[in-house]
């Protein structure tokens, strides 16, 4: 296959995406598909860049909307092949079903574009027929015999994208969670030692423990609950 041709601009942003996606790799992949998720990520990102430049809909676009239709590429094809990775799917016929996706990809984005759709309605749009087409290749598969009826409910219960997000907002609730135990814990700290100075002064040194044992009480949560 001849190698395609693009202009600079568009490698350096393909390339700053392909950097990205080392910050986000699931540890169950190995280094062999990391190296397979990389490349394909390039080539579908460099031929959406190509088709842009051949296509007077994409064309007319700035840069950086230009870029917007590049990035939608890359994501996908990120979680995509994550989840054929997981899918039990042989090798061999993962691209069958990422040629399905990238296709259906660049016919949503290129209706959106011509129509001047917003962006929430393009990733609305472009999740739903993924997704949708994703399901029905596996499906595809099935008829074939290629793959039995445990691999394909597998199959389709892969979701990358849902599972990072499941992740980010564990990873936000433990973060607040802490954040929210650390306050109390200083407001704890301060209000009993103003509390302790007072007592100190007022001589009435037996209530130290019993308010600071109430005040510990009260603003520490309880984790049993």
């Amino acid at each position: 296959m001849e190698e395609v041709v693009i202009d600079k601009k568009y490698s350096d942003f393909i390339e700053d995406m392909i950097e990205q996606v080392s910050s986000v790799l699931p540890e169950d992949i190995n280094t062999l598909q990391v190296s397979y998720l990389k490349n394909n990520m390039r080539k579908s990102m460099t031929l959406m860049a190509s088709s842009i430049n051949d296509n007077e809909v994409f064309k007319k676009l700035d840069f950086d909307e230009q870029c917007f239709y590049i990035q939608i590429i890359a994501e996908w094809s990120f979680h995509k092949e994550i989840d054929l990775f997981r899918s039990g799917i042989s090798p061999k016929y993962w691209k069958v079903v990422m040629s399905k996706i990238w296709y259906v990809m660049w016919e949503v984005m290129y209706a959106c574009a011509k129509n001047d759709a917003p962006h929430n309605t393009t990733l609305t749009l472009v999740e739903r027929f993924v997704n949708r087409t994703y399901n029905e290749a596996i499906e595809e598969l099935k008829e074939q015999d290629v793959i039995d009826t445990v691999t394909e409910i597998q199959a389709k219960e892969q979701s990358n994208i849902d599972k990072m997000a499941r992740e980010i907002k564990l990873a936000e609730n433990i973060k607040q969670g802490i954040s929210i135990s650390i306050k109390r814990l200083l407001l704890a700290i301060f209000v009993g030692a103003i509390i302790t100075v007072l007592i100190l002064k007022l001589k009435v040194y037996g209530l130290i423990g019993i308010l600071t044992f109430i005040l510990v009480y009260y603003f520490i949560p309880n984790n049993k609950a």
